[in-house]
């Protein structure tokens, strides 16, 4: 469950990541293009941590590092 909650946070990071940098940010500067892959990385940490939480709580056991 860990691993799909990255994934699917990975992709929706980047693809928001993306958007913004498309039309928040459309200013054609060069550091625009590190947006997608930081939101990338957010996006695969929360989903992961997710993930886990709804694992522990739909098993009802904790899990070890």
């Amino acid at each position: 469950m860990t691993i799909l909650g990255a994934i699917v946070g990975i992709l929706v990071g980047f693809a928001v990541g993306v958007f913004f940098t498309e039309w928040v940010f459309a200013n054609n500067q060069s550091w625009t293009d590190v947006v997608p892959f930081a939101l990338a990385v957010l996006g695969g940490l929360v989903g992961h941590e997710l993930g886990r939480r709804f694992s522990v709580n739909r098993t009802g056991r904790t899990h070890s590092a």
